[in-house]
């Protein structure tokens, strides 16, 4: 079997690949994907009424052509929504983000705040070289000790000194240094970052937008398990078949990818050198609907999860009416066994999230083996170094996981136009 342009991978970015090459008019193409249905970890689970996606996928629409494009395919079954999102710490509920909202910390706290930051600006800039810098920096070491050590410990599996600033622009907001000291006094009515409004499907979850891509394609190939990739005679081994190509399209994540390359000991060595996070989502029914809320952040080291979001509150088709459904982060670094689940439902109970009265209609896990690339040291030149190296052979690698970056959804579809453009 052969094709010119063979795509590994049915999640945002290859299906958005193949979209876009099919509007462009080339149809020789082959989209393989391992599961059984499209969409990766944009595809959504439909159990006992209520749907759940692979943890909170949310679309944070910044473009004038992303808008139109999931207008365009999702048509009405689109709505746009206004994020509520808090941090609790301590006995504090903060409203994100937690640097613009100093009003809703105790006063001594709220107090060292305000001397840490001043603190920060007396002192001369210069570039950071990791992450830690660039918060103390930005917000003095009050704020970095409440809130952003502890929260991106959890969240990336290391200390904030071992990543790069690489990441941080587009996803922690910076107000103004005038605009922190102001939210000491009173809350702000501005809307930080770039998640402060987003659009989800009304109906069929995140995966809803993955399944309208899919609808429109005529090369996809589901249950295709990519067991070896050999880049010098251009073919690929997948569902117990060869095929053959000319160009190839890698959205698998880069290190399983490079595992799979024949003959180039070289590139498949430095898999070992990207590192990354998994996460275990731990999502649960409940006979109760909850006030409304996005989602909270957890930087207590006792907390077992780093965030929990309300699946249930994106839209009231994701739970049957009079209950909700909440979806649990919980770093990978600790099991998803019966005494994670223990210290979850007790965490939950002690922040008032449920009480003992409510319903547990079902819970059941999900574990993301491949949740943040690691923006250690090492990424970027190795990451650099690799899709060169790939790209001259006619592998071009897109998307979060083939790319190995921090990156949203609207990213993915972007990615898939220009690549289909370069292609043809």
């Amino acid at each position: 079997m052969h094709v010119k342009i063979l795509i590994l991978g049915a999640g945002l970015t290859g299906l958005s690949t193949a979209y876009h090459l099919e509007e462009l008019g080339q149809t020789d193409y082959l989209l393989a994907e391992r599961q059984a249905v499209p969409g990766g970890l944009c595809a959504s689970q439909t159990i006992r009424g209520f749907t759940f996606d692979y943890s909170g996928h949310l679309l944070h629409l910044h473009t004038p052509y992303g808008k139109k494009l999931v207008k365009q395919l999702l048509k009405d079954n689109l709505a746009r929504c206004q994020r509520r999102a808090w941090i609790y710490t301590g006995s504090s509920r903060i409203p994100f983000p937690f640097q613009a909202n100093l009003f809703a910390l105790p006063p001594a706290q709220r107090q060292a705040c305000v001397e840490g930051l001043l603190q920060a600006a007396a002192r001369a800039d210069s570039a950071p070289k990791n992450f830690e810098q660039w918060c103390l920096q930005a917000f003095g070491k009050p704020i970095y000790d409440l809130f952003l050590r502890p929260y991106n410990t959890k969240l990336w599996g290391c200390p904030p000194s071992e990543l790069t600033c690489d990441w941080c622009g587009p996803f922690v907001p910076r107000p103004s240094r005038r605009e922190i000291l102001q939210s000491a006094q009173k809350p702000s009515r501005k809307h930080y970052g770039y998640n402060a409004y987003f659009y989800y499907p009304k109906q069929g979850g995140c995966g809803a937008l993955a399944q309208a891509l899919a609808r429109r394609l005529n090369g996809l190939r589901t249950a295709m398990t990519v067991t070896q990739v050999d880049l010098k005679n251009k073919t690929v081994r997948a569902g117990g078949k060869t095929i053959s190509f000319d160009y190839l399209v890698n959205t698998l994540p880069l290190p399983l990818f490079l595992h799979l390359l024949k003959g180039q000991p070289r590139l498949s060595a430095l898999a070992a050198t990207l590192k990354h996070t998994t996460v275990h989502v731990y999502n649960v029914a409940v006979k109760k609907q909850f006030a409304p809320f996005s989602w909270i952040y957890f930087p207590d080291p006792q907390d077992p999860f780093y965030r929990i979001g309300l699946q249930s509150g994106f839209s009231p088709a994701n739970a049957p009416e009079g209950t909700g459904s909440l979806y649990i982060e919980v770093p990978g670094t600790l099991p998803h066994n019966r005494h994670t689940e223990k210290r979850i439902w007790k965490a939950l109970l002690q922040k008032g999230i449920i009480d003992m009265h409510d319903e547990v209609l079902f819970s059941f896990w999900q574990t993301l083996p491949y949740a943040y690339a690691v923006y250690d040291k090492r990424r970027s030149r190795t990451v650099g170094y690799v899709l060169q190296a790939l790209a001259k052979q006619g592998c071009y690698c897109a998307g979060r996981y083939g790319k190995w970056e921090y990156s949203f959804m609207e990213s993915s579809l972007l990615e898939g136009l220009a690549l289909a453009k370069k292609l043809v």
